[in-house]
């Protein structure tokens, strides 16, 4: 299935926030994800915006985007990132963000969850640092990321 197929069969409004290429995210965020072929970034979304209007979704802890990418010789996956910055102190909202995700996105996108799972484990899930990356990698909260299911936290996202 296309990433652009998920999004659609996904509940309201998310059916409607897909984007060609990255033109979901915000201005400031599009230069933070670079594609040596950029027509392999096949769509994006803005989870954020387009559930923050919604009163069952205003307070919880929402991820910022998906993106639709494929990889050579690979089936079309989706990526998950969130641009927050990374200090040891911003773990636990970060892990919030994720379990929130998770839970949505297998009661409101089964097919934006199966692609999920079709992505390499180390790119389900990427944190995108706004300030650098200030979290020791022999920390707890490292750890604590890679269990979750973080295994990327970068300046930049860099996909081949």
């Amino acid at each position: 299935m296309r990433f652009q197929d998920a999004v659609e069969q996904a509940a309201q409004p998310v059916d409607k926030a897909y984007a060609v290429g990255k033109q979901a995210l915000e201005n400031k965020h599009r230069n933070l994800i670079k594609c040596e072929d950029e027509r392999r970034m096949t769509g994006s979304i803005n989870l954020d915006a387009a559930l923050a209007k919604r009163p069952e979704y205003a307070s919880e802890p929402r991820w910022d985007y998906g993106l639709g990418y494929q990889a050579e010789k690979r089936p079309e996956c989706a990526i998950w990132v969130e641009v927050h910055a990374a200090t040891t102190y911003q773990v636990g909202a970060v892990v919030k963000k994720l379990d929130w995700l998770k839970k949505w996105l297998q009661s409101n996108a089964v097919e934006l969850r199966r692609l999920t799972e079709s992505a390499d484990a180390e790119n389900r899930y990427i944190w995108i640092a706004t300030n650098g990356v200030h979290i020791p990698r022999n920390s707890r909260e490292f750890r604590i990321l890679n269990m979750k299911g973080i295994h990327k936290v970068c300046k930049f996202l860099h996909l081949p």
